[in-house]
């Protein structure tokens, strides 16, 4: 069990944790499970310009100094993708609940020791896959579940951003774990994996074009299962996302289901096998998408749970692993 609010620290200052930060504010003042407690950068000149509009009391000008508060609960873990399997070690440790940002490792190898140390110190540990929480990809799971198009035989997921190329970019530094698969690519991988059930492809082929730096501008990647289960993925950091390059689509043997933006999906939409409607689901945010996952955490932290049985451990790294296999390392 834990007190009420959990009191958050937030560990980094950009722009996912502004999207987070607005979330916790929400639902601290729709239920008051939550509260923003702290904040944390390498800089406290950047900590306190962050924490002063937002009205979160306490500003740190190291992630320690954040880590060492005994009053900060929880902590949600937003800097580039390379510190974070080494600040999540550190706030376990610290005594703190983390909810860390995907991916939590830039190799599989590294997420190992996170979930060691989150089972040795007992405390709650979840990677942020804010998707996995999502309403509009929660209703299409149910509808697929319930055989609404009927046996689900081929996945299409795509997600393209177009970035121009800036070498000095976390999104084009590998040392910082960039490219299109672990930013961007993580996703319809995961919704793969959501939609196969919580399996691996038996069978797997990739296609990584990478920029000079060595980073993967885009990829393409198609997974087969035993089952007769096709997916058909893609990523991209350096082409339009126009439409369908931003859709999930699921097709059975009777009809099929689309997700426009579905990561962030707020609408599901059932087809016959000839392309009619046959229902709208929609889900208008409450506040940006964020305020699900920090639900979650309320949930699991409230029953004494050490991982979120939505977003479990292994899920998380049996993604990471899907990931180290596309990659071939």
């Amino acid at each position: 069990m834990t007190r009420t609010p959990i009191r958050w620290g937030i560990v980094a200052t950009g722009g996912i944790a502004e999207k987070f930060c607005e979330a916790c504010a929400f639902e601290a003042a729709r239920t008051g499970k939550s509260a923003l407690y702290a904040v944390a950068s390498r800089s406290l000149e950047k900590a306190e310009a962050f924490a002063s509009p937002r009205g979160i009391p306490h500003a740190y000008g190291s992630y320690d100094e954040l880590f060492a508060d005994p009053s900060v609960d929880a902590v949600y873990i937003a800097t580039p993708h390379n510190l974070h399997a080494e600040l999540s070690i550190q706030a376990l440790r610290a005594g703190k609940a983390v909810l860390c940002e995907k991916p939590v490792s830039i190799k599989a190898k590294d997420f190992y020791p996170v979930i060691d140390t989150a089972r040795a110190e007992g405390r709650f540990f979840m990677e942020a896959m804010w998707m996995k929480f999502n309403p509009a990809v929660n209703k299409a799971l149910s509808w697929v579940k319930e055989g609404k198009i009927g046996t689900l035989k081929f996945i299409r997921c795509d997600f393209f951003l177009n970035k121009t190329y800036d070498p000095a970019s976390r999104l084009f530094d590998p040392v910082l774990g960039g490219g299109a698969l672990l930013d961007v690519g993580i996703y319809p991988v995961t919704a793969a994996t959501i939609f196969a059930g919580k399996k691996k492809p038996d069978h797997l082929e990739s296609y990584l074009e990478r920029d000079a730096s060595g980073v993967d501008r885009y990829n393409r990647m198609q997974f087969k299962y035993d089952s007769g289960l096709t997916a058909e993925l893609s990523s991209a950091i350096t082409l339009h996302g126009i439409g369908e390059m931003r859709q999930l689509v699921l097709i059975g043997e009777t009809g099929a289901i689309v997700l426009p933006l579905f990561w962030m999906a707020e609408e599901a939409r059932l087809l016959s096998g000839d392309g009619e409607m046959l229902e709208t689901f929609s889900a208008p945010f409450d506040c940006n998408g964020y305020e699900y996952e920090i639900r979650e955490v309320e949930r699991c932290m409230a029953q004494g749970l050490t991982e979120s049985p939505v977003q479990t451990w292994d899920d998380s790294i049996m993604v990471m692993e899907i990931l180290d296999a596309v990659r071939r390392i």
